[in-house]
């Protein structure tokens, strides 16, 4: 009698191969997203914008009219940067996953750019948090060839 059946274990094994690469992807592409409407990356709340910060010319003479200038979220005038962020998924495979946001601006928004004095608002990028969420979902699915 085979105790563990091992041809159930790599038939598991081979169905983890394909399923796991996408839901790692999907579980970053939804920290990520979650971002935007944290306006934090990882508890650190993004800079506040001169628009929304009372006495500053940017609040007093807007380059938008309307109250929505000062209660639109950071990096979400149009949404087409979050739009982006959420259909970054571009490779989940077993060897290789990548996540681009593919929005004007995106890498400038993300990582800074000094020389046109834009604070950096980080959305996409390592973690901590999101490594730790993305090991226990992994553990998880390992846990199913052995235990299913």
């Amino acid at each position: 009698m085979n105790k563990f059946n091992l041809k159930e274990v790599f038939a598991r094994f081979e169905k983890l191969k394909t399923e796991l690469p996408r839901v790692v992807a999907n579980q970053a592409q939804n920290y990520f997203v979650r971002a935007f409407t944290a306006q934090a990356w990882d508890g650190d709340r993004w800079k506040e914008v001169n628009r929304r910060i009372p006495g500053t010319p940017e609040y007093k003479y807007p380059k938008f009219k309307g109250l929505s200038r000062r209660t639109t979220p950071i990096l979400v005038r149009t949404g087409r940067l979050r739009r982006s962020v959420s259909n970054s998924i571009k490779i989940a495979r077993w060897d290789r996953i990548q996540l681009i946001a593919e929005a004007p601006g995106a890498i400038a928004l993300n990582e800074g750019n000094p020389e046109r004095n834009l604070e950096a608002r980080p959305y996409m990028k390592q973690s901590d948090i999101l490594d730790q969420e993305i090991r226990a979902k992994i553990t998880k699915y390992v846990d199913k060839i052995w235990f299913n």
